[in-house]
């Protein structure tokens, strides 16, 4: 199972996390752990490329764990705000594949 935990701070995401497989079918030809880790790792590369926050960004990406703490990344206003687009982006399409293979994917999310 991939789950995915979602935290929002006056409906803005503010953390992230992607761990977990979804056993859909064999390693390396499961559809949805690819569909998954990619758009994951692809909002991070786009924060960190893109928007060029790799010396302030709090992430890690290891063994099919992603994690991104934007809260504590020590952002500006102007970084979270760009920053904001990529990520719900991201769990746009995250909702539909957690809806799509609800016995495969769990999304969580927590608003503080």
């Amino acid at each position: 199972m991939i789950n995915i935990k979602i935290q929002r701070q006056k409906d803005k995401i503010t953390y992230f996390e992607i761990k977990g497989h979804a056993e859909f079918s064999e390693y390396g030809e499961d559809v949805i752990c690819a569909a998954v880790s990619s758009v994951g790792q692809m909002t991070v590369n786009g924060l960190i490329e893109t928007l060029k926050l790799k010396k302030k960004l709090k992430f890690i990406e290891k063994d099919g764990h992603i994690v991104c703490d934007l809260k504590n990344s020590g952002l500006t206003d102007e970084e979270l705000e760009k920053s904001d687009i990529l990520v719900e982006s991201m769990y746009s399409y995250l909702k539909d594949v957690a809806k799509s293979y609800n016995n495969f994917v769990k999304l969580k999310e927590i608003k503080k």
